[in-house]
């Protein structure tokens, strides 16, 4: 899932991009061992709150969708 973020995060809109960029810079420091995961997880839910995305992505809910289970499964998050 981190290629599908990869490609938000270079070709998505503007929003998209901006939340995938800072999911793979999270993910980047949890793996060097700089987040406990409890934080990691709770950045990454941050990324993909409920009424700002709502807000941000409009009607595109099919990249609204990607970046929500691509952060969900780079997380660990169930």
């Amino acid at each position: 899932m981190r290629d599908q973020l990869e490609m938000l995060a270079e070709h998505g809109p503007k929003w998209a991009k901006e939340r995938a960029a800072m999911a793979l810079q999270v993910a980047e420091q949890y793996d060097g061992g700089g987040l406990e995961e409890y934080e990691y997880q709770d950045i990454m839910l941050r990324l993909i709150e409920e009424p700002k995305i709502d807000t941000d992505a409009g009607d595109d809910l099919d990249t609204k969708a990607l970046l929500i289970t691509a952060i969900h499964m780079v997380g660990n998050i169930i």
